[in-house]
């Protein structure tokens, strides 16, 4: 038994910095919050990129602190600490090695610090504090994140499972942590062949 259990942790680890998917995807990710286009991302950019969720999303100064002390931690873990600049090597590797604990923590059933992100994330998108995030929520978020709001049908689509018309705490939750650290479990369940 101890065996498989290695093996399966093995695997775990191994799983981000070998996908391509991953690879591409956080390398993306990295442009995007490199706003000023130095090749270096800060925690203060960070901070910096969601500030316009207080406007979009009619967020309280309480919620947006509560969401940047929850990225501070966050990305703290990657590298991001105030004042420090990361290259997207460094980003990638800090991110793998961050990913490979989240994925032990939710293996193990235990709080993941990207859950906390998004706990944080939903409070703020949740404008009417109802806990069903709804398809003009999401398109608010979409706006203040520089997305396409019209693409908020399409992520209700993906994260709405049971098909209620709404997104609850729990399949946001599931859905950032999939795009972030299961990127191929994510292609496949919006029907994306995986290679």
């Amino acid at each position: 038994m101890g065996n498989y259990i290695a093996k399966k942790r093995h695997q775990r680890r191994k799983s981000l910095k070998n996908s391509i998917y991953w690879k591409q995807w956080m390398t993306e990710y990295f442009k995007i919050v490199d706003a000023d286009r130095d090749g270096y991302v800060t925690i203060e950019e960070m901070i910096d990129n969601i500030k316009p969720l207080q406007d979009y999303c009619l967020a309280t100064p309480t919620k947006m602190d509560r969401l940047a002390a929850a990225l501070t931690v966050f990305w703290g873990e990657v590298g991001l600490k105030p004042g420090r600049k990361v290259n997207k090597r460094m980003f990638l590797r800090g991110l793998n090695k961050l990913g490979r604990k989240e994925l032990e923590r939710e293996a193990r059933g235990r709080p993941t610090l990207h859950s906390a992100v998004a706990h944080a994330l939903f409070d703020i998108i949740d404008q009417n504090n109802n806990n069903q995030l709804t398809e003009i929520e999401i398109g608010n978020w979409m706006a203040a994140s520089g997305l396409n709001p019209t693409d908020a049908r399409r992520m209700m689509e993906e994260a709405d499972k049971k098909k209620k018309g709404y997104i609850s705490r729990e399949e946001l939750i599931e859905s950032e942590f999939c795009s972030f650290f299961h990127p191929e479990k994510c292609m496949r369940q919006l029907g994306i062949r995986v290679v």
